[in-house]
């Protein structure tokens, strides 16, 4: 959607974004309950559950997407008779397993006995902070379709509901997590936890407030999403540092499991990801207005020029392009060629956003509709951080691969150990 449609965002809470980010919260919390179960042989049933309704939602996300059940620019079909038939797949596969579930559920006893203050607690509200946010996710998807039904109103849940009642978990999921990860097995003293995270805390103080005096607006939303960031990110390096003893010896994070080193990266990557949406919801710069060609204008501390519009032939499309010469301090820095597209075979028009890729920001730019008086209309956004959103999610992702190399999940537990039967001495 970020390059293809030219609306100038990477989420819109649209029906199917959120189809297929429900089963990602389930899965996210799936993968920390797990951790509690190998360890601790702990929360064995509500893991159960966890991996019963990941799936589920992930049936369901594919019933939105193929029935048509739910208006979305991402959706694939239309088809009734499909949705019908995927449903059917839902409610026997779900169904089925929950069913299961409700009779097998007492069977899986849980040995472990932790204490409040520990890492399980903190597993625990790590989960169910996930879960629930996933339920407000849910239950804004669906309620349209809801009140239609049984209420006989057409409404749309939009933006605004879903930043104001999921962004609080996310903000209380990044206070907790560093606190969570330092926090010991079964019993855990959080003062010492808390006075090992000072300076991750210190830090991250520090960097709300540069950031604050940097703010132009009003929002809180970049300055509390840098700290977060910050506290994230730095909590995850205490967490490394501590491993190596109190004598800082540096070498053994060489000799740690890799399963801490990919906890650490996926930590920090959505740390990462944290600062890039704070930073670009909060500074985002905005201009819509009917370009002249040859006639600079200002946007930030950008200025842009739109020296010719060209009809252009592809493959098999054709396509409008505008050429444009973006100037900062007037020294030229980038040459941007945005398009709108027209497939005549698919009867399908596109829109081909230019952007001028950097460290800290995106220079996007959009070409619509010609008028009358011979200009242009083009919309023009400055996007900090944007690309810190995509590496974050990179990160996480290498966390999970590095997790899954760790020879204690490539070999199964005590697989090398075989049995000695009693009374026979070990070789």
């Amino acid at each position: 959607a970020y390059y293809e449609l030219g609306w100038g965002g990477f989420w819109f809470w649209d029906p199917v974004e959120n189809a297929s980010f429900m089963p990602w919260l389930l899965a996210a919390a799936l993968l920390h309950s797990a951790i509690v179960v190998e360890k601790r042989e702990a929360l064995k049933s509500w893991t159960i559950l966890l991996a019963i309704l990941a799936f589920g939602f992930s049936l369901i996300g594919t019933f939105i997407v193929r029935s048509g059940l739910l208006t979305s620019v991402h959706a694939f079909a239309n088809d009734p008779e499909r949705g019908v038939f995927i449903l059917m797949i839902m409610v026997f596969f779900t169904g089925g397993a929950l069913t299961l579930y409700a009779f097998r559920a007492t069977a899986m006893e849980a040995k472990g006995v932790f204490g409040v203050a520990s890492r399980e607690s903190a597993l625990v509200a790590n989960n169910v902070i996930l879960a629930v946010s996933c339920f407000v996710v849910f239950v804004g998807t669906m309620w349209p379709v809801v009140a239609e039904m049984f209420f006989d109103t057409k409404l749309s849940v939009g933006a605004p509901f879903f930043n104001m009642a999921f962004t609080p978990f996310m903000v209380v999921l990044g206070l907790l997590l560093p606190l969570g990860s330092m926090l010991s097995w079964k019993r855990a003293k959080v003062d010492r936890a808390v006075k090992q995270l000072v300076p991750a805390f210190i830090l991250g103080v520090l960097l709300l407030g540069l950031f604050w005096t940097m703010q132009t607006g009003t929002s809180l939303l970049g300055p509390v999403g840098v700290f977060l960031a910050a506290w994230v990110i730095s909590g995850a390096v205490v967490d490394l540092i501590n491993r190596t003893g109190q004598t800082r010896d540096l070498s053994r994070l060489l000799r740690l499991p890799r399963s801490d080193w990919g906890k650490a990266t996926a930590h920090i990557g959505f740390g990462i990801t944290m600062v890039g949406i704070a930073g670009l919801m909060a500074w985002q710069e905005e201009d819509i207005r009917v370009a002249q060609i040859g006639e600079p204008f200002q946007v930030g501390d950008f200025e842009l020029e739109l020296t010719a519009v060209n009809q252009v032939r592809g493959p098999n499309y054709f396509s409008t392009m505008g050429d444009v010469i973006v100037r900062r301090d007037g020294e030229q820095i980038a040459f941007l060629n945005p398009e709108k597209r027209n497939y005549p075979v698919a009867q399908m028009p596109t829109t081909e956003a230019a952007i001028d890729y950097r460290f800290l920001r995106d220079i996007y730019v959009v070409i619509g509709d010609p008028q009358d008086d011979g200009g242009w209309v083009m919309r023009t956004y400055i996007k900090p951080l944007a690309n810190w959103i995509w590496a974050g999610a990179l990160l996480m992702a290498l966390g999970g691969v590095l997790s899954l190399t760790d020879r204690r999940y490539r070999v199964a537990a005590g697989a090398q150990r075989q049995a000695t039967p009693q009374g026979v001495p070990a070789e």
